[in-house]
């Protein structure tokens, strides 16, 4: 069956993967979160960052649990912060979001097989090296969402979501302390650690 309307109107805002682990302390509270970014278009070209929230509640962080940003093009790290990651309540509210420092990144890997039991993204600058990790993973749900849907409230999305039940953020081969916990989107039930790839997403026209 065709789709209804082949050319989704709007304006593209950027595309590419956006996997996220996000631990939680036993009272619900985030005990650290992170989101990763491999973008293949932005209007401000290519790239990937990582956004570390290793102490989500304090201003000032440790080298054990830093509160960074990591970015192999920071002019794509400032775009993200600014015009997505800045529209995401639980990312914008935290005390570090408005110093929060940015580093070139030197070296960013993926490995393991999403379509597999682990999957992990590795990025490293000078004196860290973050890991993210999931495990457990999940068969893979296709979404098409609306902009009352996304954290944003503003963008029309589509994307591949791999959820997983178990994931790890690891600082310089330390382990920070949180599980993930349940959260709801759009209508099921999935989990804070996700993969999302051939996610992009479009800021619908004016008055749509």
């Amino acid at each position: 069956m065709p789709l209804q309307e082949p050319v989704t109107p709007g304006t593209v805002d950027w595309t590419g993967e956006n996997p996220g682990i996000l631990l939680k302390n036993e009272d619900g509270t985030f005990s650290a979160m992170a989101l990763f970014f491999r973008v293949a278009w932005s209007p401000v070209g290519q790239g990937q960052v990582l956004l570390l929230y290793g102490s989500p509640d304090e201003i000032e962080s440790s080298e054990i649990a830093p509160n960074i940003m990591l970015a192999d093009n920071l002019e794509l790290a400032a775009f993200l912060k600014d015009q997505f990651i800045g529209r995401l309540a639980a990312f914008r509210n935290a005390p570090a979001f408005d110093t929060l420092p940015l580093h070139p990144a030197q070296a960013v890997r993926s490995s393991g097989d999403p379509m597999g039991h682990r999957y992990c993204e590795t990025v490293s600058a000078e004196g860290v090296t973050v890991e993210l990790v999931w495990e457990d993973l999940e068969a893979p749900k296709a979404l098409e969402l609306t902009p009352e849907q996304v954290g944003t409230g503003m963008h029309t999305m589509f994307t591949l979501l791999v959820p997983a039940k178990s994931a790890q953020i690891i600082v310089n081969g330390h382990a920070l302390p949180g599980e993930i916990g349940e959260r709801v989107q759009a209508g099921f039930k999935t989990t804070t650690a996700f993969l999302y790839f051939s996610e992009t997403w479009v800021i619908p026209p004016e008055g749509a």
